[in-house]
């Protein structure tokens, strides 16, 4: 299967309909259109290297529902896939063309708790479905009316697993050094919680922006402590410079980070790696959600993906959860409006009913009259009442000769 490719600035409209619909009367064509789903993730930007493989889990799953007569009574999944350029402004124009002019019934796919959040009112004003990959506490705080669904872990769930693998190595005395960002800002209250609780200190703690041109001055401030590990929530950017003036220190405290920052490879990055060389990215720890690789329906995933066994692909597969869901919640509902069939989703995620995975399984079985409990890709699928996504595993990777060794769950 060939996907299109997706340049800076141009959306890429996947239109997965029959070529007979262009002959059906008007009348017709209202009532058996396709069922237009958004997507605005990052083909270019800081997280660029995650976009595509997004999209393209999306495209699977709409050829495979199409494939299988779609949805609604035959109605055909046509995906639209716009660029955040993993940026607000780009976001919320991407926004603005999918709900205006294309007038998606969903939007999945959304990387990124800043184009999150400032798309998040324009969805919610046009009573459509926002499902989003962004960790930022208030992608789902406030009224959202239903709408928003965070496929992915909350910020401050980020910030507990760093904080427990750092005690697990014997790390008492650490400190923080956090990019000014609404989603790492949130890891770093429960982060402290944990080291507290588990007898450890936070000997220092220092703030830098996203765009300053030196990390200097804060590296020294807090490798300079009397600490043996330094927690450091940023993006690839920031972090790549701040590896390197670490390195250039002679600093022998240890970095745990983001793996969306310090990935040699895992879920399709490895650009820090060639920014820094093995010899900077030696030992630095690095966590994210993650799946459990060993499981059939994730190996079935890869499959679908056309990736080799073990290849991690957490914001893919749980992208292709998102709509999986969504369809599901349509069927359930009987309808493509948000307002409606949003009302299903806990139906088929929370239980109780039988384990379902993949979209056209769980199609099926709601035409059945059965009740599901949907097993997703990426994880057991399941949400708290205000879209928030239940208990996600995190990984725990540290860098050894350049490439990433996975050291358990945590």
């Amino acid at each position: 299967m060939k996907f299109n490719q997706m340049n800076r600035r141009t959306f890429i409209g996947t239109t997965l309909v029959g070529a007979a619909a262009s002959v059906l009367p008007l009348p017709a064509i209202a009532n058996t259109g396709p069922v237009k789903i958004g997507m605005i993730s990052p083909l270019t930007g800081s997280g660029g290297s995650y976009g595509p493989n997004i999209v393209k889990a999306a495209q699977v799953v709409a050829t495979q529902i199409n494939d299988a007569g779609g949805i609604l009574g035959g109605r055909m999944i046509e995906i639209i896939a716009e660029d955040s350029e993993t940026n607000s402004t780009a976001s919320v124009r991407a926004a603005r063309k999918l709900l205006d002019v294309n007038q998606v019934s969903a939007i999945v796919g959304m990387w990124g708790s800043g184009p999150t959040l400032a798309v998040k009112p324009l969805a919610i004003e046009k009573g459509v479905s926002l499902s989003c990959l962004g960790a930022a506490d208030a992608i789902t705080e406030g009224d959202t009316q239903g709408l928003i669904w965070r496929f992915q872990a909350t910020g401050r769930e980020w910030g507990v697993p760093a904080a427990k693998a750092m005690l697990a190595a014997g790390h008492k005395k650490v400190g923080i050094l956090a990019v000014q960002t609404a989603f790492t800002q949130s890891m770093i209250a429960p982060f402290i919680e944990t080291i507290e609780a588990g007898g450890g200190q936070v000997v220092v703690q220092a703030e830098v922006k996203p765009d300053q041109p030196t990390f200097r001055a804060e590296v020294d401030k807090v490798m300079g402590q009397d600490v043996t590990a330094v927690f450091l929530p940023a993006y690839i950017a920031q972090f790549t410079s701040i590896a390197k003036e670490w390195y250039r220190g002679g600093y022998k405290t240890e970095l745990y980070t983001l793996t969306i920052a310090a990935s040699a490879g895992v879920n399709g990055g490895g650009k820090f790696i060639s920014a820094v060389g093995n010899e900077v990215g030696e030992g630095i720890h690095h966590l994210q959600p993650t799946n459990d690789s060993s499981s059939a329906v994730y190996k079935e995933f890869e499959s679908l993906m056309g990736a080799k066994a073990g290849t991690f692909l957490p914001f893919s597969a749980l992208c292709a959860d998102s709509l999986a869901v969504q369809v599901g919640a349509m069927e359930r509902a009987g309808t493509a409006d948000a307002t409606v069939y949003t009302k299903e989703i806990l139906t088929i995620t929370n239980g109780p009913g039988t384990a379902t995975s993949g979209a056209v399984n769980l199609l099926n079985a709601i035409r059945a009259g059965q009740d599901v409990n949907y097993t997703g890709y990426g994880m057991d699928v399941s949400f708290y009442s205000n879209g928030n996504l239940k208990d996600r595993p995190f990984g725990h990777f540290v860098i050894q000769n350049g490439i990433d060794i996975e050291l358990g769950l945590v």
